[in-house]
């Protein structure tokens, strides 16, 4: 399965070699682990180590103070970004059409996207989310060629650092809906941790899991991938 660690903005440089320093002995059972660091830590990551960016710039290179784009991104040695994740759309208020902008950036430039996609709490209770997440799929897809290599991480808003965890009915709605329709490898993120993979790795066209607060704590991480 595949397994990926979002730091989001944790980690000072020195927490950072000393968690990278604890992670050679963790046990992955050849599960394919991708970290994703602050990109500003990018360079720090050995290079044996599969590892992606958090984010990546809608805009190509030239007059953008601040930006980080996917053709420097890449040439850290990054393999893999995230695009679209809810606390960008969210927190910072970025739309489909920057994170489709992302998702050609990183295609043009050899990245691979995890395309992060979800819904909210109210959707979900009105039983709409399904529709919602494959009208999102589709507007991020348009005028792309569907063959190129993407990931799909299932995230509902609502569970995201919350511990609110859907039933693996209500996941499997829109894993089997993904997989069916884009042909892609799938993972579910959420409040997965190591108290309810047991549940949560039954759930049927999963190829893994995109962790957030569990990936800082090597000692749980451990306990996931021993029961994954």
């Amino acid at each position: 399965m595949i397994v990926a660690l979002n730091h989001k903005s944790n980690f000072t440089k020195e927490e950072l070699l000393s968690y990278l320093d604890a992670y050679k002995n963790l046990n992955t059972y050849n599960h394919e682990m991708i970290l994703i660091p602050s990109v500003c830590y990018l360079s720090l990551i050995p290079s044996n180590l599969t590892y992606a960016s958090q984010d990546v710039s809608s805009k190509d290179m030239g007059a953008y103070t601040g930006e980080v784009t996917a053709k420097a991104i890449r040439s850290l040695g990054a393999k893999y970004t995230l695009i679209n994740h809810s606390e960008r759309t969210t927190k910072m208020n970025e739309n489909l059409d920057i994170s489709k902008q992302k998702l050609e950036q990183a295609f043009s430039n050899d990245l691979i996207p995890i395309i992060c996609i979800g819904d909210s709490l109210e959707e979900h209770k009105n039983g709409e989310y399904v529709d919602k997440i494959k009208k999102d799929m589709d507007y991020l897809l348009s005028d792309i060629d569907k063959s190129k290599d993407f990931i799909i991480a299932y995230e509902p808003i609502f569970a995201i650092g919350t511990g609110i965890v859907p039933t693996n009915e209500d996941i499997e709605k829109v894993t089997t809906m993904l997989k069916e329709t884009y042909h892609k490898k799938i993972l579910y993120g959420g409040s997965a941790n190591e108290k309810n993979i047991d549940e949560l790795k039954q759930v049927k066209d999963i190829d893994g899991f995109l962790l957030g607060g569990i990936s800082l704590k090597l000692p749980s991480l451990q306990e996931f991938l021993n029961k994954l």
